[in-house]
């Protein structure tokens, strides 16, 4: 073949790539262009709706098209009933996904009202933020709690400040006091920040866990800076090889294991770290899932993994985030969650079953009931 019949081969070979990318281009154009994509989230406004929002501000510019985004709340059961929505009525057409906490302990626990199944959703993206924090009161000890040996002298009745028991703080944080050996009670009902605060102000409760707004809007100018709590440790920010380092949220807050050791000597183990370590996994890869029904259309799919990248990683959106919850918004890919969605999958029945047993003794833990003014 002559060098020109090759040149010429060349250059109709690329030209028919193009053509085929200036076609997918195209195709993927108007498949959203004048749409409306609906976005379910399971509360009313604040927290997950706030995130929801300030994401969703931007997405529309990165979806070809540019179709509208609209948030619509859909509150009811903790979000089991808008994820239950999504996962049973939504057309898989890519129109309407959900943005919602991603509740693996309600899933694993068979609790009441999950209809749903995560590995089977067809994920879009994970929206991480902050680690958690457990903090108690500084008075539990004689002394106050000036290090972490310091818990071996605490001579007070503990009372954690609960949500419910298969909240992703409480879960977490009330393993980790009972494998430090605090012993407590597990008040559940707190609803928002203020109220678990003033519970702690009022000694009605002492320990609790919280997330980084809670800690540094609430917490700190309350009653850390008046010397009365004190920050524990925290849960860490999971890194993309699995390994756990100190959030930037909390530099100086040691991670559980590194306060575990300074308290009690070596290295937690046994059935219940090992039930901590795959909630702490689990929990730790997200704070939100953005999900759309089972079977979605997979050129709808791509479209919005690749837009929900961008639109949280847009300047815009960041700054929003740092103004609004101090911290931006962290995105979690397809490949990463992929592995977690097939470790959930495949959880270990003796690790369901710890659970299933601790959380059904949680719940019947004697409610913490708002006082009547």
């Amino acid at each position: 073949m002559s060098r020109i019949s090759k040149i010429t081969l060349g250059l109709a070979a690329t030209a028919a790539m193009l053509t085929a990318s200036a076609i997918s281009t195209t195709a993927s154009a108007q498949y959203y262009k004048g749409k409306t994509i609906e976005i379910i989230v399971g509360f009313s406004a604040g927290g997950t709706d706030t995130a929801a929002r300030i994401i969703a501000r931007r997405l529309s510019k990165y979806i070809p098209g540019n179709p509208s985004i609209v948030v619509k709340n859909m509150p009811g059961a903790g979000s089991l009933k808008a994820q239950n929505f999504i996962y049973e009525r939504a057309k898989p057409n890519g129109m309407t996904i959900g943005f919602n906490p991603f509740q693996v302990l309600a899933q694993i626990t068979g609790r009441k009202g999950v209809r749903f199944s995560y590995p089977k959703f067809t994920f879009i993206a994970g929206v991480k933020g902050p680690a958690f924090i457990v903090v108690a009161r500084k008075d539990i000890a004689p002394g106050g709690l000036n290090k972490p040996s310091d818990i071996k002298k605490i001579n007070k009745k503990m009372s954690y400040t609960g949500r419910n028991p298969l909240h992703a703080i409480d879960v977490v944080s009330t393993a980790a006091f009972d494998l430090l050996g605090m012993e407590h009670t597990y008040v559940p009902g707190f609803r928002g920040s203020a109220s678990i605060t003033t519970s702690l102000a009022q000694s009605e409760t002492n320990i609790t866990g919280a997330g980084s707004v809670h800690w540094l809007k609430h917490l700190t100018p309350r009653l850390v800076q008046k010397g009365q709590l004190v920050s524990l440790f925290q849960f860490g920010a999971m890194q993309p090889d699995g390994s756990v380092k100190r959030d930037p949220a909390y530099p100086t807050v040691p991670l559980f294991e590194e306060f575990y050791a300074k308290a009690v000597g070596g290295k937690p183990s046994g059935e219940l770290y090992e039930a901590y370590q795959f909630a702490d996994r689990m929990q730790g890869t997200a704070n939100f899932m953005v999900a759309g029904p089972p079977n979605m259309n997979p050129e709808a799919a791509k479209i919005l993994r690749v837009a929900y990248k961008k639109a949280m990683n847009d300047p815009q959106t960041k700054a929003e985030a740092v103004k609004a919850v101090l911290n931006p918004y962290l995105h979690i890919g397809f490949a990463r969650a992929s592995k977690v969605m097939k470790d959930l999958a495949n959880a270990d029945p003796k690790i369901v079953a710890f659970w299933k047993a601790r959380t059904a003794v949680q719940f019947g833990a004697k409610k913490h009931k708002k006082k009547k003014k």
